[in-house]
């Protein structure tokens, strides 16, 4: 996990450098800077380390089959958050595979395309993900109703993959077994468990005998290394955080100096602006000398396919 600097710190070291203790107003005017300068910080690197994921299994969209992208928003419900089964919303995307590219030697990697919807897939090969084993399965013509262990990414109009149902029929197993249109995703927060999610999709037949007993669905995903959004306020009121390390100086030495420039002091504020920029860049450097660089922006590209080694 990334480091963190306390704000009381980040606070200090911003009084420090005036040479004088700020009162109530001037503590509230620090944070909103510290917080611009924390975002400005963000926006300078797509591989700060807080903010990187790498190779996370992501649902994807596939209700329309020439356009598949991934939400930006990890989310189906319109009342529900359910972001934190990801370790985040997405910024931006890094790389796109079809499987995990730090656990497998050669993988076939897309090319993203950021769009209004999400990110889209040109090119995109169904892939389905980790098969879960549904708590419930409420079956009955033409319809099937499941309850998942977890919250779910499926969306509505996507497809799921069923595998496991057995009935009395070869022909019935044939057609329960299958991909199918997803009719309805709920997360189920009003269940006793609040974890849960239920879904619903168009079942093909209901058949005397069926036994769900070894049955498992799968939704169509992709793995992305992505920057997650920042959706941190940094400060010391209810709800706030404390800031990266890697911005701790920048921010501080940042918020002195635009102190200063609103107080008139252009020339100790110009001098103050230099540091920050140059603490700001010696983290830069050290991204840059990170090897994560090295394997989330390096590129192999064979004759046959785009793939990452």
């Amino acid at each position: 996990m990334s480091q963190t600097v306390a704000y009381s710190e980040t606070l200090a070291l911003v009084e420090a450098l005036l040479g004088a203790d700020l009162i109530s107003l001037e503590k509230t005017r620090a944070r909103t800077l510290i917080n611009s300068r924390a975002h400005f910080a963000y926006r300078e690197s797509d591989l700060w380390d807080p903010f990187l994921v790498t190779a996370e299994e992501r649902i994807v969209n596939d209700a329309d089959p020439t356009q598949v992208f991934v939400p930006y928003v990890g989310t189906t419900s319109s009342t529900t958050d359910v972001t934190n089964i990801q370790k985040g919303d997405i910024d931006t995307v890094l790389r796109a595979h079809n499987a995990n590219p730090f656990a497998v030697k050669s993988v076939l990697e897309y090319e993203v395309m950021a769009t209004s919807n999400g990110i889209e897939l040109p090119g995109y090969k169904v892939t389905y993900g980790a098969s879960q084993v549904p708590l419930t399965w409420a079956s009955g013509f033409g319809s099937a109703l499941l309850t998942l262990t977890n919250k779910t990414d499926a969306i509505v109009g996507g497809t799921i993959k069923v595998e496991g149902v057995v009935t009395n029929s070869a022909t019935a197993n044939a057609s329960c077994n299958d991909t199918f249109t997803l009719t309805a995703v709920t997360q189920a927060d009003t269940s006793p468990e609040a974890h849960l999610a239920v879904v619903g999709h168009a079942f093909s037949i209901t058949a005397n005998g069926t036994d769900f007993t070894n049955a498992k669905v799968s939704f169509p995903v992709v793995f992305l290394t992505y920057k997650r959004r920042l959706t941190e306020t940094y400060g010391d009121l209810a709800g706030d955080t404390n800031l990266p390390r890697e911005w701790h100086e920048y921010c501080a030495l940042g918020t002195v100096a635009d102190m200063l420039q609103a107080d008139g002091f252009s020339e100790k504020s110009a001098a103050m602006e230099a540091k920050a920029f140059a603490a700001l860049q010696r983290e830069l450097e050290r991204v840059d000398r990170n090897r994560a660089d090295q394997f989330v922006n390096h590129r192999v590209r064979t004759h046959a396919s785009n793939q990452s080694r």
